[in-house]
């Protein structure tokens, strides 16, 4: 599934990105609806786990070379979730109902309130950083 045009940041390697998040939830949801999750949950464990390093570090550089002035609160949310992933491993290492809707909910929760809100701002203003400097 593609991801729709209103996720989208304008910024090349942050859409890339967001688009393998977003693949994720859907895999997810179609994982449970089949009731075939149990590779799929483990799969997604794993991936968050790499995801959060690889995507968070290169947005935090970006946000370091342009002086993005809302930096701090932005990895303060990277850390928030970070957080939680390490506690949800913790908690819910085996699939079941239970796990399998928490990590969709926190998907969801981070791809509505995060990319929508916060990554579209970092994208805007790395954007207009590199207008300038052409």
């Amino acid at each position: 599934m593609d991801i729709e045009k209103k996720y989208n940041t304008g910024v090349v390697w942050q859409d890339f990105q967001h688009r393998q998040l977003m693949d994720l939830f859907f895999k997810v949801k179609e994982a449970k609806a089949k009731k075939t999750g149990d590779d799929v949950f483990k799969y997604s464990l794993a991936f968050l786990a790499m995801y959060v390093n690889h995507h968070f570090k290169l947005e935090e550089e970006y946000m370091e070379i342009y002086y993005f002035p809302d930096t701090d609160l932005h990895k303060k949310e990277h850390k928030d979730l970070i957080k939680k992933i390490k506690s949800f491993r913790k908690n819910y290492a085996e699939h079941d109902e239970q796990s399998i809707n928490k990590l969709l909910i926190t998907l969801n929760d981070w791809i509505l309130n995060h990319i929508l809100e916060n990554d579209k701002k970092l994208g805007e203003y790395i954007i207009s950083c590199e207008q300038k400097a052409k």
